[in-house]
């Protein structure tokens, strides 16, 4: 059984908020977040969570599916960090540091995720590789492989 009332996200894939912190805290350079969110991340092939940065730390747990590869990327090195979550991985979370690059592609047919993220996540914190030219570009000049996922 999979979770009701998805909707679309920029990424790719769909979401629905479950959570969100009714505590608030002063975030550095961010102002006032909710001290926590969660989300439900459904991604089914061929669908993909394109790289994007949030200005919190992400916490990817897998639910449900086959896995994830999880890529992340410090948006200055020549190397993509490739996480597997899954079952045959025996790693089932990950965080991604905070302004890291991350993008995800189900391994299976489909994986059902949780996303938290502290502080809280809005937005207004979330950018797309694709609008930023530079380091599309840096990563498609040295993760060519990883181009789909732009």
């Amino acid at each position: 059984m999979q979770p009701t009332n998805l909707e679309p996200h920029p990424e790719g894939g769909n979401y629905r908020e479950v959570f969100r912190s009714i505590h608030k805290v002063d975030a550095k350079n961010l102002g006032t977040r909710s001290a926590l969110t969660h989300i439900y991340f459904l991604l089914e092939k061929p669908e993909k969570s394109c790289f994007h940065k949030v200005s919190s730390e992400e916490v990817w747990n897998l639910y449900k599916g086959e896995g994830i590869r999880l890529y992340q990327w410090d948006g200055e090195s020549d190397e993509v960090e490739v996480i597997e979550l899954s079952e045959a991985a025996n790693q089932f979370c990950h965080v991604v540091p905070a302004h890291h690059w991350q993008a995800a592609e189900p391994i299976g047919d489909s994986a059902l995720v949780g996303c938290s993220v502290a502080p809280g996540f809005e937005f207004q914190d979330f950018t797309l590789i694709r609008d930023c030219v530079g380091h599309a570009e840096l990563l498609k000049k040295n993760q060519a492989q990883l181009s789909h996922l732009i």
